[in-house]
């Protein structure tokens, strides 16, 4: 199965689908990844950090750790697509986006990506991007799994016949908290880097939504 996963920045990975991307390389299905942004805005609201270090530098230092982490993981660095939009800006880059990936994924199986109504508006962004390729090429045989980082919104009842809960194994939990250690440049920013570990301590499960493709606009999430 050839299964095409989304993520806004470089660590939405980890924190998305991260629950299960495990599972899936244990069944040996063929992975790729597509990274929207380049993530040069994270430290915009930290006036000490942005003064430290450029966005030029904040931008290659995230891209090397989205590499590192598809190393980390085992999947071929040919699977790894960079499309390096400006990190916050990626809602201007749809349209140039959908014809992006629409080589990419089109003969994908499963498709992986952020939720609709998404308070993040790069992970809106992307998915946009990942919708409006889907329906472009109108892949009906398709999977859609839809994932949510916390912080940016919930999924809602009207697909709660729809969701799955993954729960999160000690292995598996300790095995994302090393995962966690590549993203060296979120631990500059004490905060942040507050957030992550503790999520990684505290959580325990993880809901995902899957969908058709006729399933499409019909649900808040999708």
């Amino acid at each position: 199965m050839k299964i095409v996963i989304f993520e806004p920045h470089p660590d939405d990975l980890l924190m998305g689908p991260g629950h299960v991307i495990f599972d899936w390389l244990e069944e040996n299905h063929e992975i790729h990844i597509i990274t929207i942004t380049d993530g040069r805005a994270c430290f915009r609201k930290n006036p000490l950090l942005s003064k430290e270090i450029s966005e030029e530098e904040v931008a290659e230092m995230r891209l090397d750790e989205a590499r590192k982490a598809i190393e980390f993981l085992g999947i071929s660095l040919d699977n790894l697509y960079l499309l390096e939009f400006p990190d916050s800006k990626a809602q201007k880059y749809v349209d140039d986006g959908i014809q992006k990936v629409k080589p990419i994924i089109l003969d994908a199986d499963r498709l992986v990506f952020p939720s609709d109504n998404n308070l993040h508006e790069d992970h809106q962004a992307t998915h946009n991007i990942a919708i409006g390729a889907a329906r472009e090429l109108e892949l009906k045989s398709c999977q859609y799994w839809i994932y949510l980082v916390p912080q940016y919104g919930r999924f809602n009842k009207d697909s709660e016949l729809k969701q799955i809960t993954v729960e999160l194994s000690e292995e598996r939990r300790k095995k994302m908290q090393e995962w966690l250690q590549i993203y060296q440049s979120q631990k500059l920013d004490r905060g942040v880097w507050k957030l992550y570990t503790r999520y990684l301590k505290y959580t325990k499960k993880m809901i995902y939504g899957i969908f058709d493709y006729e399933d499409m606009g019909k649900y808040y999430n999708f």
